[in-house]
């Protein structure tokens, strides 16, 4: 039978009904029930709904093994995929009325909806330029370019001797672009789509992004990038998005998890959506906090207060744009988690096909962002993603309301600014804890303590030791039991 939007409305009410959602308020399950809604009524307009066939993508993370696979066997096209075995989290396609069983299986942590994500750009001021035989001369510096990186009054700042890898995880990257890398074709890149490879790119949105932080400088070809000489840095693709623009927060992060493990030091995502979820939130911190991965996102084209994901995670800078006259551009997310700013109107960059176009976005500013970081930390590779990203805010060129706000963040990324500041400081200094946007501590230092307390003698035969614990699972780790080696 057909369900109506009514009990549409009622069953995604039922589904998502005490489900647990640690570290986000009670309205985000709300936008979830609301997703879930919407995705109900649409199968139902197309007369897609019945009891038996229904389905929706999920992911789940499982506690053991025994949830892995209770959840395996809910999965109805047998395409389930594991996004990290470390994290025990998976994507499965699942009838709708399966959710609830999943959800009470002790040994599922959670599951929530596998969210859309998609593509920034905004497309006005499209523009198509493509010489004969796909060749444009005398190559173009972008204004952004000039803007992030200025050659006047002192000289531009110039790659360093260390090779930082940037992975950008978008629509994917034409491999065979006359003014891009050429990346090997079996190890350059990778895609969580069946049939759609990482090194074609049928939206352009991928290439036009990779093309500000890596566009091949000094060739008389295009237009040059931040990182003009691809011996000084090198790229991962991660297709995250189709080649329609839009896919999946599961896709994405297989994306992600594939730059890491291919050793990438920065990963910049020009792509979000609107609901954030636990298995984005535990997969960025892991990858800032465990494995020293700089993550750059786009705060959103919305032009409003809303928060985008996954730019509003605390891991993740959130980047704003701005227009040749460092104004911020009218579509541009404004909130207390946007950290940086950076040209995103009318940024001319690499297209498929050896084309080349002048799209605006906060997706066209983020590789602005992105790509400065690649240019500083290939000067001091004994910094820090922690430092790098406190060299970026705390050098940023302050822009609108004094200190950070909510439009610009910190301000206007600058390379040789943060040069300059690692230059002074090096990279022996600590960072204080991680908020995020506007939250996020510059130049903090813990306040002195007084001396401890002396422990007592201990009696006979004993020893004290000190214990820190760090756990990934509040709330559901209380509490731990010490015990003996010998015992």
């Amino acid at each position: 039978m057909k369900f109506t939007s009514f009990s549409a409305a009622a069953l995604a009410a039922a589904l998502l009904s005490g489900s647990t959602h640690a570290g986000f308020p009670d309205e985000d399950d709300s936008r979830l029930s609301l997703q879930l809604t919407r995705k109900l009524s649409n199968n139902d307009q197309k007369g897609k709904h019945n009891d038996n066939d229904n389905t929706i993508d999920l992911i789940v993370k499982y506690k053991n093994e025994e949830g892995h696979t209770f959840a395996d066997s809910f999965d109805k096209n047998g395409k389930g995929r594991v996004i990290s075995q470390k994290r025990h989290t998976e994507t499965i396609t699942a009838k709708i009325n399966d959710m609830d069983k999943l959800k009470k299986d002790p040994n599922i942590e959670y599951v929530e909806l596998d969210v859309e994500r998609h593509a920034f750009p905004n497309m006005r001021g499209y523009e198509v330029v493509a010489g004969k035989g796909g060749r444009r001369l005398s190559e173009e510096t972008p204004y952004g370019i000039d803007m992030v990186n200025p050659d006047s009054p002192t000289p531009r700042l110039q790659q360093g001797s260390t090779s930082i890898k940037v992975c950008v995880v978008d629509t994917g990257y034409d491999n065979d672009h006359i003014d891009l890398p050429e990346l090997d074709p079996n190890t350059g890149g990778f895609s969580p789509y069946e049939g759609q490879s990482w090194s074609n790119d049928g939206h352009g949105h991928g290439t036009h992004c990779a093309g500000t932080i890596g566009a091949m400088g000094g060739n008389d070809k295009g237009v040059t990038s931040v990182n003009p000489d691809p011996t000084k840095f090198s790229f991962y693709i991660g297709k995250g998005l189709t080649d329609s623009g839009s896919g999946s927060s599961s896709g994405v992060m297989e994306a992600v998890q594939k730059c890491v493990d291919a050793q990438a030091n920065i990963i910049s995502m020009s792509l979000g959506g609107g609901a954030p979820t636990n298995a984005e939130l535990e997969q960025y911190r892991e990858h800032y906090e465990d494995d020293g991965v700089l993550i750059i996102a786009a705060a959103g084209n919305g032009g409003n207060s809303g928060y985008s994901y996954p730019a509003s995670y605390k891991y993740v800078m959130s980047v704003a744009a701005v227009d040749s006259n460092k104004n911020k551009a009218g579509f541009s997310q404004f909130n207390d988690q946007v950290e940086i700013a950076a040209p995103g109107v009318s940024v001319k960059s690499t297209l498929p096909g050896n084309a080349y176009a002048s799209w605006s976005g906060t997706s066209m500013a983020t590789p602005h962002v992105a790509g400065v970081a690649a240019l500083v930390w290939s000067h001091f590779p004994d910094c820090s993603n922690k430092q790098i990203r406190e060299a970026l805010i705390a050098s940023a060129e302050d822009l609108g309301a004094g200190g950070c706000d909510n439009e610009y963040g910190f301000g206007l990324v600058d390379a040789k600014a943060a040069y300059d500041y690692l230059s002074n400081r090096g990279c022996g200094f600590s960072v204080g804890e991680t908020l995020g946007g506007c939250n996020q501590c510059v130049e903090c230092t813990s306040a002195p303590t007084s001396s401890p307390t002396a422990f007592p003698v201990c009696p006979d035969n004993e020893k004290y030791f000190k214990l820190s614990l760090e756990t990934d699972n509040y709330g559901g780790e209380t509490s731990w039991k010490v015990t003996s080696p010998t015992s």
